[in-house]
Parts: structure tokens; C-alpha cells; sequence
């Protein structure tokens, strides 16, 4: 049996209006209109901000490549998202949760501590709060203090994919106090040790991605089989055909055809998950622990071997 849609109360005429532009916008999704898709969403939290709206913002804007925006989106909704209570909101949970972690792999979080009397603080021009994490691509960024006096505090950091750096600033001290710091003594510098093979980081590093990657997308499509589904239920319980009809009888075929699609694409989905989060795991073993950790690549996978 279908799952049937219950009778809602008469909308009003804003509800109505971010309705259609969620209609508007799954439509685009299905044509594969990414951009077009977010542009609509985002319409939508500006007329209606909710959790949903964010986690289908974070969605497109990972799949557009927005990567400082997708990982600021997304973790705002995996905050906001209650609970699961029922098999539906568990899949779907769980697949706001797998894009997170996919978009975590490729960028950085900077935790900001502007100095006393900053009124505004910015990380490559862009204005940012200084009380949660700023996820940065890869790279060199500049983080700039601004004080309510004028003074002006800078500072460059150097960041790679899944770091996590925390930037003290502090406002130039008068030169006369320069003058007396005291010099540091110097320190000595630590032995080096063997880098890890890049080779094997960026392999396993993009494999897990594709894969947490193509997950996602796959538990985004069995969402879209699921909705085209219960559109097809309700047309067969409106009473506008008779069950004896050939019509009746195609709308049933098709409804059960996108019932099996969405299954399919949800199994599928989920195996891919697991298998890149297990991957990146794998890889982070690797680069934490260099000299005790070796990847191999097998033929639908890796095999990692631990020495203790």
C-alpha cells in the first residue's frame, strides 16, 4: 500500500506563494537545474525561513561547488533538524548529515578570536560573527579586526582541507611597549618526520568524497521517486477514474515504478554512504598516524593495515 496524503487546511496567501516556489523548485531539480533550483529555495527562506529551507540551500549550494556557504548551511540545519521519528525523516537525517560530513573533507574552520572593542570582523572582505566556526576553501585568507577607536588588527592563515585553526588577533600595542617586550628565546625545532604518501591522501581523500558525494545525490533523487509517488496515490484516490480503467491501471504501474525507484535509490545511496565514510576514515588514519598506518587499494576498495 501508498502512503496517502491528508486533507490541509486552506493556506494563506504567503504559505501559498512559498509552495509554489517549492513546486517551482523541485521541478528544477528534476530538470537538473542546480542553480535555478537554489535561487528558488533561497526565495523561499527569505519569505518563510525554516530548517527546511536551509538544508535544501545547503544541499545545492554543495552540489554548485559553494563550498564555504554549503558547510555553513548544512551545519546549521544538522543543529536544527529534530529528531527522526519515523523511517521517512531518518533517511533524510541521515542524508543531510552524510552532506556535512562531505563537505567538511574539503574545507577548513577558522575559530576567530577578535580582540576587546572589535566592531567588525572579516575573512576576505566578507563580514563574519566571531561566535561559532568560519569554514574556509582551502588556501591563504585574511582575517581583519576592525575596532570602534579605528584600530585595525590583521592577520594571513595558511589553511588545507579539514583543518581547524584557531586566530588570536590583538590590536598593535603603542611602539614604546614594543620596544621593552621582552625577545623569546629560541626554541628548537622539532625532528621530522616522514610525510605521509600525497598520492594516497588525495586518492583516498577524493574516493571518499565521490562516494559520501554520490550518496547524498542518490538519497536526494529517492526523496524526488518518493514525492512523485504520492502525487500518483492521490490521483488514484481522488475518484476521477474508475478502477477498471486502463488509465487507472497505467497511474497504479507507474506509482508502483516510483515506489521501486525510490528503495532502489535509497539502498544504493546508503552503501555509498558507509562505504566513503569508512574510506575517509581510512585516510585519516593514514595522515594521523603516518609511520603506523598503510592504505592499500583493492579492486572495490581499500584495505588498511595498523601497526601497534
Amino acid at each position: 500500500m501508498f502512503p496517502l496524503q491528508a486533507a490541509a487546511a486552506a493556506p494563506s496567501p504567503l504559505d501559498r506563494e512559498v509552495q509554489e516556489l517549492i513546486d517551482e523548485a523541485e521541478k528544477a531539480a528534476k530538470r537538473l537545474e542546480v542553480a535555478r533550483a537554489r535561487e528558488l529555495w533561497a526565495r523561499v527562506n527569505t519569505l518563510k525561513p525554516s530548517t527546511m529551507a536551509v538544508c535544501q540551500l545547503g544541499v545545492f549550494d554543495l552540489g554548485l561547488d559553494r563550498l564555504e556557504e554549503a558547510a555553513a548551511e548544512l551545519e546549521t540545519c544538522v543543529e536544527q533538524m529534530p529528531a527522526p521519528t519515523n523511517d521517512i525523516e531518518r533517511r533524510r537525517y541521515e542524508v543531510r548529515h552524510a552532506a556535512l560530513a562531505a563537505v567538511r573533507q574539503r574545507v577548513a574552520e577558522l575559530h576567530i578570536s577578535p580582540p576587546p572593542g572589535t566592531a567588525r570582523l572579516l575573512v576576505d572582505g566578507r563580514e563574519v560573527s566571531a561566535g561559532g566556526p568560519v569554514f574556509v576553501t582551502p588556501g591563504q585568507h585574511e582575517i581583519t579586526a576592525m575596532g570602534k577607536q579605528g584600530q585595525v588588527a590583521h592577520a594571513l592563515v595558511k589553511v588545507a582541507a579539514r583543518d581547524s585553526r584557531r586566530v588570536s588577533l590583538a590590536f598593535d600595542a603603542p611602539k614604546a611597549s614594543a620596544a621593552r617586550a621582552p625577545v623569546p628565546a629560541p626554541v628548537a625545532p622539532a625532528p621530522a618526520r616522514p610525510r605521509p604518501n600525497p598520492w594516497v591522501i588525495g586518492t583516498g581523500a577524493g574516493a571518499s568524497v565521490a562516494l559520501l558525494g554520490a550518496g547524498v545525490g542518490l538519497h536526494v533523487a529517492g526523496d524526488f521517486a518518493e514525492r512523485e509517488t504520492v502525487a500518483m496515490v492521490a490521483r488514484l484516490n481522488d475518484g476521477s477514474m474508475l478502477h477498471s480503467s486502463a488509465e487507472y491501471r497505467q497511474v497504479y504501474d507507474e506509482a508502483d515504478a516510483a515506489d521501486t525507484r525510490a528503495s532502489l535509490f535509497r539502498g544504493f545511496g546508503s552503501a555509498a554512504l558507509v562505504a566513503g565514510a569508512a574510506l575517509g576514515a581510512a585516510t585519516i588514519v593514514y595522515v594521523v598516524w603516518p609511520r603506523k598506518a598503510e592504505i592499500r587499494p583493492r579492486g572495490a576498495g581499500a584495505e588498511v593495515k595498523l601497526v601497534w
